[in-house]
């Protein structure tokens, strides 16, 4: 998913606070932590960071997929306090199966249809692109 330079600080800032959350704290170090090497890459190319943190954020969100619904609640009261955006609207932008999906141009299946469903209402969620493929599926399976 792609990352906009403006919206570049508060998604660092959300990576920072969640990775702590879903990486082995004795797995963080100088040389592994995650905002260390985005940051580092940031000063040569902040396009190629913006890329990583991505792709760092896409990590996160499928390593917390399975996450329980009250740790998720939690967590989202936690990232809200603090201004972040919420698990679970990052969730929604980042889901691979989401961006599998789009990219498709076709939902196949009642659980993708689900997951879109439950993310299209979600803040940071492409509705343009979401509600037209969630019309088309209740559509075709109206026909079938």
């Amino acid at each position: 998913m792609r990352i906009e330079p403006v919206e570049c600080e508060r998604l660092r800032s959300w990576l920072a606070y969640m990775a702590p959350k879903v990486f082995s704290l004795d797995l963080i170090t100088p040389e592994t932590d995650p905002i260390v090497a985005l940051d580092h890459v940031a000063l040569k190319s902040p396009a190629k960071a913006r890329s990583g943190l991505s792709m760092a954020i896409g990590d996160v969100v499928e390593f917390t997929s399975g996450w329980p619904p009250a740790d998720v609640a939690r967590c989202d009261s936690e990232l809200s306090e603090s201004g972040l955006p919420t698990l679970t609207e990052v969730q929604a932008r980042f889901s691979k199966v989401i961006q599998r999906v789009i990219r498709r141009g076709r939902i196949k299946n009642d659980e993708e249809f689900y997951i879109i469903r439950n993310a299209v209402g979600q803040e940071g969620a492409n509705g343009q692109i979401l509600w037209p493929l969630l019309e088309a599926y209740e559509t075709q399976g109206a026909s079938d």
